[in-house]
C-alpha cells in the first residue's frame, strides 16, 4: 500500500513539474485567449460526439468478451466501458479502465482478458493513425519519432509475450501458483490476433476514433481555424504519448506534447495546450463522470453470462 503512495505521489509531482515547465515556455494570457476562442456550443457538441463514439468501444468489449463466452448488452457494455474511462483517470497508463470487470458477475479468469485485449486493439490503432504524420511529415523525423518507434516496439514485444502459448508455460513453470490462471489466460488469448473478434475490436475501435476526432477538428476550428490540415494527422500521437505512464492521467505530459505538435504546425504552443485541456475534458473527464453516473443504474450490473447478446 505504501508503494501504491508513493507511486501515485511521484505521478502528481512529475504532472506538477510538466505544468510549471509548460507555464514557463506557453504564454498564459495566450492560453487564456484560446479558451475564450471557443463557444459553449462547440463544447457541446464536442461531448455529444464523443458520447457517441464510445459506442463504437463498447462494441469492441462486447465483441471480445462474446469471443470468451459472455453475452453482455450493449447498453451495458457501454455503461461500463464509460465507468472504466473515470477509473482510468486515475492511474498510469490508463490501465484502471481494468477495473470495469469488478462490476461484472463472472470469473475474472474470462472477464480480464477482454479488457487487456481491448487495451492492446486501442493502442495498435493509435500507432497504425500515427504512421501517416511520421511519413508525410518532415518535422517529425526527430525526437518524436524515436520515441515513437520505440513505442511500437515495446507494444510488438507485448502482443507477443500475451498471445504466446509458450511465455504462459514457462511463466508457469516459474510461478507454480499462478499455473490455473496462467493457462486460462493461455487458453482465452490462443489465436486472439487472427480472429474476427479481434478484427471486429479493430473496426468498432475505428468508429470510436472517428466521433472522437469529429469533435477535435470542432474544437480547432474555434482554437484555429487558419491552422494548415497536417495538424489533423497529429491528433492520434497526442493521446498515444499523453498516455505513458510517467504523469497523473497524463496531465502536464499530454499537454507539452500538445503544445510540442502545435508549435511545429504554426498554431502557437499556447493554442495547443488549450486544446489538450479541453479535448481532454470533452472526451475523457466528462463522459467518465457520465458513466460514474450510469454506474448506479441496475443495468450497470449484470451477470455478463447470462446477458443477451445484441
Amino acid at each position: 500500500m505504501k508503494g501504491r503512495a508513493a507511486g501515485l505521489i511521484l505521478q502528481f509531482v512529475i504532472s506538477a513539474v510538466l505544468l510549471v515547465l509548460l507555464t514557463r515556455k506557453v504564454p498564459v494570457d495566450e492560453a487564456i485567449a484560446a479558451f475564450a476562442r471557443v463557444k459553449p456550443s462547440t463544447l457541446a457538441i464536442a461531448v455529444a460526439l464523443s458520447l457517441a463514439g464510445y459506442w463504437g468501444r463498447a462494441r469492441r468489449w462486447t465483441v471480445l468478451l462474446d469471443r470468451a463466452g459472455l453475452a453482455m448488452r450493449t447498453w451495458t457494455s457501454y455503461c461500463l466501458t464509460l465507468v472504466g474511462t473515470f477509473y482510468g483517470l486515475f492511474t498510469p497508463g490508463r490501465v484502471g479502465e481494468f477495473a470495469r470487470v469488478l462490476h461484472m458477475n463472472a470469473p475474472r479468469s474470462r472477464t480480464l482478458p477482454s479488457v487487456v485485449w481491448d487495451r492492446v486493439a486501442d493502442v495498435v490503432l493509435l500507432e497504425l493513425m500515427s504512421i501517416p504524420a511520421f511519413l508525410l511529415v518532415p518535422a517529425w523525423r526527430g525526437a518524436l519519432l524515436a520515441v515513437f518507434a520505440a513505442l511500437v516496439a515495446v507494444t510488438i514485444a507485448g502482443i507477443w509475450v500475451l498471445s504466446h502459448a509458450g511465455v504462459a508455460r514457462a511463466a508457469a513453470r516459474a510461478m507454480p501458483f499462478a499455473a490455473g490462471p496462467l493457462a486460462q489466460w493461455s487458453e482465452s488469448s490462443e489465436g486472439m490476433l487472427s480472429s474476427s473478434a479481434f478484427a471486429s475490436s479493430l473496426g468498432y475501435g475505428l468508429v470510436f476514433y472517428a466521433f472522437g476526432y469529429a469533435g477535435a477538428w470542432v474544437l480547432l476550428r474555434d482554437l484555429a481555424p487558419t491552422a494548415s490540415p497536417q495538424l489533423l494527422l497529429g491528433l492520434p500521437v497526442i493521446p498515444l504519448l499523453g498516455n505513458l505512464p510517467i504523469a497523473f492521467g497524463g496531465l502536464g505530459l499530454r499537454e507539452q506534447v500538445s503544445a510540442a505538435i502545435f508549435g511545429q504546425f504554426g498554431a502557437g504552443a499556447a493554442t495547443g495546450a488549450a486544446f489538450s485541456l479541453l479535448w481532454f475534458l470533452t472526451a475523457t473527464l466528462l463522459p467518465g463522470l457520465v458513466g460514474l453516473a450510469l454506474s448506479a443504474l441496475p443495468s450497470a450490473r449484470v451477470d455478463a453470462a447470462a446477458g443477451g447478446r445484441s
